[in-house]
């Protein structure tokens, strides 16, 4: 088998592991509100991709018109599933990339080094495994982007500029960082074929992310301030759960995180500048969800992490080749160690066999009719996306409830179990099955 070959072998196997790991994930009900969501959206393609946790179509959140392209195979099969394999294949096929950037600069064993470190660095797997998001298309995208740009591939590199800004809006932004970048790169080199690429894409970067605010949310139906500034407007904080002050020490914490697996050899080329944007994005929120390791934040700086790893490399190989390659097999280490001992996939808490309890859930949801108004919580939810009328919660005051009396969660104690509870007691809501510990209740008509 060529490299070549070995790479693309190993990518296979990356997407067949981590479909196998989310699939468990899915049908041993562990899967989050996310998987719901999107499978809401997505299914409602032709009906104005709204799901019922944003309150109507999912663009007046993101723009994020790749999604597009998910539907034939999840309309195809209806199942969350087919979101599962997606987001595995996207996470793998940031593998051959990553290689083909090194091959060019490297010795063959140093770039399938690369390659393998890549396809066991933790920040990735734990982007791959999480809840299907629409960022997880961003690290492949944008290392593929670097490859045909770092071999003056334009026409190819202009084609992955198209896909990287129909991820999501904040891509506009990076990637118009990134373009200056190449400004300055290609104008030291005197290349004017790059310099008129580089502004070229980010004049579209920018254009863009200009037209969503400008036009697509007005015509997807926003009339109020974009949600996810909310992260950002630390004067406005109300809910004290998750908000982590300036000074806290996850902030440095997660820079380490992305940089130890790597031997911190993204910091030995410019090219690391290129991951600043993201690293801005995740870290100056002032919620710690952002910078927690395993969420699907993580990718608006992993592929330029990544690719200042290569570039990292390369600079210690043309100095001390041996250092090189001895920093290679120290990061396959680490990022083996860390996915082991203190992975941000969190194993233990995701993966498990089926029980007596889940086959109970399943039976449960099986009887629902398809279009049931019913709130529930993140792991059932999941599982209801082709209901366009399941949302989270009470919140929709819905006519059913649907709650497992195992399930736990701060959101379920503090903010829906007292509700549901007082709605029993004043006789708002009734039971009307019960099975194993999962209650469907009805709203009482008055």
């Amino acid at each position: 088998m060529t490299p070549l070959g070995r790479v693309w072998f190993v990518t296979a196997a990356y997407a067949t592991l981590y479909f196998v790991l989310g699939a468990d994930r899915y049908l041993t009900y562990r899967s989050g509100a996310d998987l719901g969501l999107f499978t809401q959206s997505i299914a409602s393609v032709f009906h104005g991709f709204t799901n019922t946790v944003e309150g109507g179509s999912h663009f007046t959140f993101h723009f994020s018109p790749i999604l597009y392209l998910c539907a034939p195979l999840l309309l195809a099969t209806h199942s969350p599933r087919a979101l599962v394999a997606i987001q595995a294949a996207a996470g793998a096929l940031a593998i051959p990339p990553l290689y083909l950037l090194a091959k060019r600069r490297l010795p063959e064993r140093v770039a399938l080094g690369i390659a393998l470190v890549g396809a066991l660095y933790p920040p990735l797997a734990g982007v791959t495994f999480t809840d299907f998001h629409e960022l997880g298309f961003a690290t492949a995208a944008t290392l593929w982007l670097l490859w045909a740009v770092d071999g003056r591939r334009f026409g190819w590199a202009a084609l992955f500029v198209a896909v990287v800004l129909a991820i999501k809006e904040d891509q506009g932004l990076i990637l118009a960082f990134g373009a200056l970048f190449g400004i300055v790169y290609f104008w030291r080199r005197r290349e004017p074929a790059g310099i008129a690429f580089s502004a070229g894409a980010g004049i579209a970067a920018l254009a863009t992310f200009a037209l969503y605010f400008g036009v697509v949310r007005p015509l997807a139906g926003a009339h109020d301030a974009w949600h996810p500034l909310h992260f950002y407007v630390w004067s406005s904080v109300v809910d004290p759960r998750g908000t982590a002050a300036w000074w806290s020490i996850g902030r440095p914490a997660y820079f380490l995180e992305a940089l130890v697996p790597l031997t911190f050899a993204a910091l030995a080329t410019p090219a690391f500048l290129l991951a600043l944007p993201g690293f801005a994005e995740c870290l100056l929120s002032h919620e710690s969800l952002t910078y927690t390791m395993g969420q699907h934040y993580a990718a608006v700086w992993i592929p330029y992490v990544l690719g200042a790893y290569v570039f990292g490399i390369e600079r210690l190989h043309d100095r001390k080749p041996r250092l090189a390659f001895n920093l290679v097999r120290a990061s396959m280490l680490l990022c083996l160690a860390i996915l082991a001992f203190a992975s941000p996939t969190h194993w233990g808490h995701f993966l498990g066999p089926r029980i007596a309890h889940d086959a109970a859930l399943e039976r449960v949801l099986a009887k629902l009719p398809p279009d049931l108004e019913v709130g529930t919580h993140d792991e059932i939810y999941a599982h209801l996306g082709f209901d366009p009328n399941a949302s989270l919660g009470l919140k929709r005051n819905p006519r059913f409830a649907l709650f497992d009396r195992s399930y736990y969660s701060a959101w379920w104690v503090a903010d829906i179990r007292p509700v549901l509870l007082a709605g029993l007691r004043t006789g708002r809501y009734r039971l009307v099955s019960s099975d194993d510990g999962i209650d469907l209740f009805e709203r009482v008509a008055r």
